[in-house]
């Protein structure tokens, strides 16, 4: 029953209590029991004062981010900092530290012990961790070492706290080390700012080229711009890739439209070559057959046909064929078809009837089989036998014949009506009638081909006609129409056949459909018939002006800037004034062309002066490169600059080109005078350096006690800084050398003095001094004397003596006022040297003390 009195205290009720009881708890034998306290007792100041004493950082990190009551969880906190920090008894060893200080990214447990920290090596480490450039700044302001500033300063990246730190940091290399941060942190963000930059001109170059029309040029141009992409991706920001990516998106879809459109393209007209050519193969086939083909190669010929219609079929599935097309194909087809079977048939029969009958259906424009050959020579021998023999004629025109025979083999019908009717003139002129027969024979072949031209050209013209009708009422403007009424009349003659006769009727629907159609178009050109008239006078009047200004220009004063831009704006005037017909403005334009002439001839003597002034001074600077002197070589540069901008306006062209040369030798030129000021500066700090390191020297030789030795280091450290002082130090480091090098001066002007002062110190530790026996044996008097001689000492040197010496001083003194008013220079160092040689008693040891006391005031140099 006595149980519940006998509980350990940290387990009582009352918080209190428990609270003590934590503080005699054993950090080795109870961490299990503290690490239960400080996670589940009821209070929180318990659960604190227990957090207070825990080592296991496990422990500490669950209390610090789970405990509810914040004076836990700050408790949690300092006792981490404070074992990282090694400011405890009971904190890990240097190691473990080190190694949690790497893992942990607390920046308050950082900062605390980059702060707090008394091991170096711990502080270096949170150094290397932290991220707070706030704490970094104030750390390499207040550290306590060197390293620690230099470290922090390392560590910032903050552009404004390192301009800070070099004017405020406490040390030359800390502020040195973030003046050199700042400048590279600089360029990186100017650096950063220019491909920026160059990103956001991409943008809008590729947003622009999104907008622009495609064409030939447009997918190099987007590989271009694509290939400049790659290079900035990095530099882009989100928003800026995303613009980037839609816009190449929409590129290439616009790339891919076209590429899809000229395939497309390209498959119609390779289909329509095909299918012209399988069709233009069937007509030479046709037209190219001799009898041994219609009598031995029927096959042949049927496999061409199936061959032509297949490759025919497989370009219309490429792409369709119009209606006329296709129907023209079907017809030659069939006739091809038809001549096949009739040469089959006359082959298969040997009935001169049949073969009769065959002849009469065989077109005449084709070579017949053999066997209706040889029906019609049997004819024709039949023919000539019964009628009387003649003689033969000549044919003066047979080079027109061969000509025309040619033609009509070839199917060239356009060539062969040409010289059809140059053949039927010459027998309207002449009467020729052998060249009439002849040409009755060949008019069964022309006629042939006019039904092959007329079969294939036919629909071709029906169709012209149909669309130049519908243009009658178009709504188009009246240059669209005119344009579209001209490309129809192009359409039509490639489609003449050289006879107008065969032409004649559709070409009277033709033109009058154009006739209609133009209509509209009457008025439109009216107007600019007086458009063009109009800006015919106003070319003349322009000459007249561009006349007037050449003649009243007085060419030794005059503006040439502004003859320049006259004649710059004289062309731009003139093609605005257009349209025109040109055939009326020839005169015009060939007197403007010479007025113009007249311009460039001034401008050129001009120009070619005020280039070879430039080039001079162009040639003067690049001889400045040349000197040793960059100081002397950029004074000389600012003249010539100066004299530059001074010389004789040039056109920009002209001015580019010298103007560019020109900068690259004055940066030059600055750029070197720039690096030889910097190479001064970093050798007037580096002397600045050495010279404070003696004027430091000087300044501990003054601050020791005078004597011969320190006389001499003396003189070797003002005679050190007085070497180091050529140049230009700083001024407050000048003024600081002269005042030391002023005092060091000073102090070895008395060096005789305090060698004379020394000599009078060894001289009265060199008397003889009295010991126990002599004493007795000294009398009165010269006990007396020595005492006189110890106030004569203390008087001289003006200090005080013993209260009962007081009257011996003085009348010493009234003694010595004779023969010191006497002397017109008096010396106490002097004085004492010489009571000392008149002294010959031995002294006692407090005789000499007092007169040593003395002496030691009057040490020269010290005071």
């Amino acid at each position: 029953m006595f149980g519940r009195f006998l509980k350990p205290r940290w387990q009582h009720a009352n918080p209190d209590i428990r609270l003590k009881a934590i503080e005699q708890l054993s950090l080795c034998d109870d961490a299990i029991l503290l690490n239960q306290l400080a996670r589940g007792d009821a209070s929180a100041l318990v659960r604190a004062a227990a957090t207070g004493r825990l080592t296991d950082f496990a422990a500490l990190d669950e209390v610090h981010q789970r405990d509810e009551a914040p004076s836990v969880r700050e408790a949690a906190s300092v006792r981490i900092m404070a074992l990282l920090a090694g400011t405890t008894d009971d904190a890990p060893n240097s190691d473990t530290r080190l190694r949690l200080i790497r893992l942990t990214g607390n920046e308050d447990v950082l900062a605390h012990v980059a702060s707090q920290s008394p091991d170096m090596h711990s502080r270096m480490a949170a150094i290397e961790r932290l991220k707070d450039e706030g704490v970094l700044y104030q750390l390499a302001l207040d550290a306590p070492s060197e390293a620690l500033r230099v470290a922090s300063v390392q560590n910032i990246a903050s552009l404004s706290l390192l301009k800070r730190l070099s004017k405020e940091g406490r040390d030359k290399r800390v502020t040195r080390l973030a003046r050199d941060q700042a400048r590279v942190l600089q360029q990186q963000q100017q650096q950063s700012e220019r491909e920026t930059a160059k990103v956001y001109h991409l943008a809008d170059r590729l947003e622009q080229h999104a907008r622009r029309r495609v064409d030939a040029l447009y997918g190099p141009q987007l590989e271009q711009l694509e290939q400049q992409w790659q290079q900035l991706t990095l530099q882009a920001t989100p928003d800026l890739a995303s613009r980037v990516q839609q816009a190449l998106h929409q590129c290439r879809n616009q790339l891919t439209e076209l590429q899809e459109q000229t395939r497309q393209q390209a498959l119609a007209e390779t289909a329509k070559a095909e299918r012209e050519a399988a069709a233009h193969s069937l007509f030479q086939l046709l037209s190219q057959a001799t009898p041994e083909t219609w009598d031995h190669q029927l096959g042949e010929m049927r496999s061409a046909l199936a061959t032509q219609q297949r490759r025919w079929d497989s370009a219309n599935e490429q792409s369709q064929a119009l209606d006329e097309d296709r129907l023209a194909f079907t017809d030659l087809v069939a006739a091809f078809e038809q001549l096949l079977t009739l040469a089959a048939d006359i082959n298969a029969t040997d009935s001169p009837d049949a073969l009769t009958e065959l002849s009469g259906r065989w077109p005449g424009e084709y070579q017949p089989p053999s066997a209706l050959l040889a029906l019609r020579t049997l004819k024709a021998e039949a023919a000539d036998a019964q009628a009387p023999a003649q003689p033969r004629p000549a044919q003066p025109h047979r080079g027109l014949l061969v000509a025309l025979k040619r033609e009509l083999r070839q199917g060239n019908l356009r060539h062969a009506n040409r010289l059809w009717h140059k053949a039927q003139a010459i027998i309207e002129n002449h009467g020729d009638r052998l060249l009439d027969a002849e040409l009755a024979k060949l008019a069964p072949r022309r006629a042939e081909l006019q039904d092959w031209h007329r079969f294939a050209a036919e629909p071709k013209k029906i169709t012209l006609c149909e669309s130049m009708e519908a243009l009658n009422g178009a709504t188009m403007d009246a240059p669209e129409l005119a344009t579209a009424i001209q490309a129809l009349h192009d359409e039509w003659r490639a489609l003449m056949s050289s006879d107008q006769g065969e032409d004649q009727a559709l070409w009277a629907r033709f033109k009058e459909a154009s006739d209609q159609a133009y209509q509209p178009c009457r008025a439109h050109f009216a107007e600019l018939d007086a458009t063009k008239a109009r800006n015919l006078e106003k070319r003349r009047a322009l000459c007249e002006q561009l006349e007037g200004f050449i003649t009243a220009q007085n060419w030794e004063t005059a503006d040439w800037h502004g003859v320049w831009q006259i004649r710059q704006q004289a062309p731009k005037d003139w093609k605005a004034l257009h349209p025109i017909r040109f055939t009326d403005a020839r005169e015009v334009q060939k007197h403007f062309s010479s007025l113009l002439t007249q311009l460039d001839e001034q401008l050129s003597g001009y120009i070619e002066k005020a280039e070879g002034e430039r080039k001079q001074l162009l040639d003067q600077a690049r001889a400045l490169t040349e000197l040793d002197d960059a100081q002397h070589a950029t004074r000389e540069a600012q003249a010539i600059q100066k004299r530059w901008r001074q010389s004789a306006w040039l056109p920009p062209g002209q001015h580019r080109a010298l103007q560019k040369p020109f900068r690259k030798i004055m940066d030059a030129l600055f750029d070197a005078r720039n690096r030889e000021m910097a190479a001064r500066r970093e050798q007037q700090e580096q002397a600045s350096d050495v010279l404070a390191t003696h004027i430091d020297a000087l300044e501990e030789s003054l601050a020791k006690p005078f004597s011969n030795d320190t006389a001499s280091s003396l003189r070797s450290a003002a005679s050190a800084v007085d070497e180091h002082l050529a140049g230009n130090p700083p001024q407050p480091l000048m003024r600081k050398a002269q005042q030391l090098k002023r005092r060091a001066s000073e102090r070895l002007q008395q060096l005789s003095r305090w060698q004379q002062w020394q000599q009078l110190r060894d001289a009265v530790a060199a008397l003889p001094e009295s010991t126990g026996a002599t004493a007795e044996k000294e009398s009165d008097t010269q006990a007396d004397a020595a005492l006189t001689l110890a106030v004569a000492f203390e008087a001289l040197a003006g200090v005080p003596s013993p209260e009962p010496e007081r009257q011996r001083r003085l009348q010493w003194q009234l003694e010595q006022l004779p023969s010191a008013m006497k002397r017109q220079q008096f010396d106490a160092r002097e004085e004492m040297q010489r009571l000392i040689g008149e002294q010959k008693a031995p002294v006692s040891a407090a005789v000499k003390a007092r007169m040593d006391s003395a002496i030691a005031v009057l040490e020269p140099g010290n005071a």
